[in-house]
């Protein structure tokens, strides 16, 4: 199985990366385009570069909401929290059950971002929330920054939860599903600048066309060696 997993895993590994491509190049085309409305965006990512830098990393708060993530993986899949455990570098969530999406939840579900969407969304059911969204955004880029620089971390000291499906494996789905949790989150952060059809149709587009590239690379390859 472990083999099955990694064969399919270096398939997509073309598909992923084109992905990745379409939404980081969207990202920085429509922000570059109207820099002065995303300021506080970008002021929210810094502040939290800053705040890591020059103080520490808050690990008790991003491990709370990495076992939490685990926690809502896991009740949303029909299973039942038996234990739940925080500590200041490392914590612990017991299940009766487990799946590829309970474990490597954490790694792409941005709890805290998420987290700041539906109170801003949940005070439009009550005043007026135009005038509080560069606020949103500001607590948007600082929370995208912490999940982000914190999951990086992490994964870089090692975690068990990697290699219990392949850390190849779990790598490279890790990186396809925030692909498309973060063009859902580009929606939601910026409504009036993103698309998801249209950002979606050129993520297609783009995998498809490094696949045929690809493609011909290797028939090319495999041609020239042949007339040797």
């Amino acid at each position: 199985m472990k083999i099955i997993r990694n064969i399919f895993a270096f398939a997509a590994t073309p598909l992923a990366a084109a992905a990745a491509y379409t939404l980081i190049k969207t990202f920085l085309d429509f922000t570059g385009k109207s820099a002065n409305v995303h300021i506080p965006f970008w002021v929210g990512i810094l502040a939290y570069i800053v705040f890591q830098i020059a103080f520490y990393k808050p690990m008790r708060t991003y491990v709370f909401g990495h076992e939490l993530t685990h926690a809502f993986a896991g009740i949303l899949s029909g299973a039942r929290v038996k234990k739940f455990k925080v500590g200041s570098e490392s914590g612990h969530v017991v299940l009766t059950k487990d799946s590829i999406w309970i474990t490597l939840a954490p790694y792409f579900f941005p709890i805290y971002t998420f987290a700041v969407i539906v109170v801003y969304l949940f005070l439009g059911w009550f005043t007026d929330i135009k005038p509080l969204y560069p606020y949103f955004l500001f607590f948007a880029g600082l929370s995208i920054a912490f999940h982000i620089a914190l999951t990086i971390y992490i994964i870089g000291i090692g975690q068990p939860d990697l290699k219990v499906y392949g850390v190849f494996f779990s790598y490279i789905l890790i990186i396809a599903v925030n692909v498309i949790v973060f063009s859902l989150l580009m929606a939601l952060v910026f409504p009036d600048e993103v698309n998801l059809k249209s950002l979606f149709t050129e993520m297609y587009y783009n995998i498809v066309h490094f696949y045929m590239f690809l493609y011909e690379g290797i028939t090319q390859v495999v041609t020239a060696f042949k007339e040797t």
